[in-house]
């Protein structure tokens, strides 16, 4: 096989996301190709060619990540990654893996991050588990708080058009305090706003409300769907106040014909089924693994984010498909500040970049993973400390897929 990996031209788009498309068993017509490349980046896809046939795709969005303590880092959101099945096994996807690494690597992102259609597949490239997703269901005659929302203000419903210029000016606001969550363009918001029915799982349009302050300033909003007449779908709730998301809540389970609520996507510390009066009855109906994480610079992404405790730790790191990450890294930090530098000293905890990636957002703690013979401790009582120092009193939330 002759291999090349390459960037597409403007001019292989179509061709790149038929073939992706037919990858996972999806028809798109020319319309829906164009409405694809208005919110791609174009300039971040690529493709395997076995002489002219195209027999794998990949890509990215340039995305900021929220880390723990509300700051921020550049990433690539990996998306679009296909092989055909004629050419599996063949050394088609670590080609395009190492390609789009090193592309990543000189825009001077630190971290790539995606969501795996396949688990097993991406820890070999160096990506690690590091956030989780709940769906869960309610019935009606099991919903009531344990007491009333505080909120004040009014819910009211908006059109499309109106939340299309609203939500993204909230999101904003509350993807800060969400570790996980990634920033939207316009052209994502654009692309929402589009509402395709392939999309919708065979639920209704979108219905979307916003949360009023008694001054009229929007603070929060929820968005859901009809399946079937019985059932309500949750695609979001966000709010800049804990009350205001309870407010939102109590709205969506007080909605007429509805006798079940559904959740699709909700972070693992949700805070509805610590609202009822009867917790069990808030059936989770399954627990997955979400948003991977890769470091590209160690130092760089360490020392981006905060710390649950004021400490410091050396850290052994392995990378076996990037060696240049191999080294031993000096974390110091808190609640305010950090710093990250290569040392030799003695390291208190050993491990791949996989485990570091795990680590990073603040919802996987070292102890399990030494536990299960992922990480080797050093140093006597370092993964007690570790556990502190990485941990966040928020659990990360990729808040949309991409």
């Amino acid at each position: 096989m002759d291999l090349e990996v390459r960037s597409i031209t403007d001019d292989e788009f179509p061709r790149f996301t038929l073939d992706l498309s037919s990858s996972f068993g999806e028809d798109l017509d020319a319309v829906r190709v164009e409405h694809y490349r208005a919110y791609s980046d174009v300039d971040r896809a690529f493709a395997a060619f076995d002489g002219a046939e195209m027999v794998g795709t990949a890509g990215s969005f340039a995305f900021d990540l929220t880390l723990p303590g509300g700051t921020a880092v550049p990433v690539a959101g990996v998306t679009a990654v296909s092989v055909r099945p004629t050419h599996r096994r063949r050394g088609v996807l670590t080609a395009m893996m190492a390609h789009q690494l090193d592309d990543v690597a000189r825009r001077g992102e630190p971290v790539a991050v995606l969501t795996a259609s396949e688990s097993s597949i991406y820890g070999r490239f160096g990506y690690g588990i590091a956030t989780f997703k709940l769906t869960w269901a309610l019935a009606r005659q099991h919903n009531a708080f344990r007491r009333a929302p505080q909120a004040g203000g009014r819910i009211r419903l908006v059109t499309a058009e109106d939340a299309r210029k609203i939500l993204p000016g909230v999101y904003e606001r509350v993807r800060h305090a969400i570790p996980g969550a990634v920033s939207r363009r316009p052209s994502w918001w654009d692309n929402w706003a589009h509402d395709v029915i392939e999309d919708r799982r065979g639920a209704t349009a979108r219905l979307h409300a916003v949360h009023e302050t008694d001054e009229g300033e929007v603070d929060g909003y929820a968005l859901w769907r009809r399946l079937g007449e019985p059932n309500l779908v949750i695609d979001e709730v966000h709010a800049l106040d804990d009350e205001v998301e309870a407010a939102l809540f109590r709205f969506l389970f007080d909605i007429d014909l509805v006798t079940e609520v559904r959740a699709w996507q909700r972070p693992v510390d949700d805070r509805v089924p610590w609202r009822l009066v009867d917790p069990r009855q808030l059936r989770v109906q399954s627990v997955r693994d979400d948003l991977y994480v890769r470091v590209l610079d160690p130092a760089a992404a360490l020392v981006a984010r905060r710390y649950g405790s004021d400490d410091e730790l050396v850290l052994e790191i392995t990378d076996s498909f990037r060696p240049a990450n191999e080294g031993r890294w000096l974390v110091a930090g808190g609640a305010d500040a950090a710093s990250c530098a290569s040392t030799s000293r003695p390291a208190d905890l050993a491990m791949s970049i996989v485990e570091l990636g795990s680590l990073l957002l603040g919802g996987v703690k070292a102890t399990p993973l030494a536990r299960a013979g992922r990480i080797e401790e050093r140093t006597a009582g370092a993964l007690r400390r570790a556990d502190a120092f990485f941990g966040w009193g928020v659990a990360p939330w990729l808040t949309n897929g991409f």
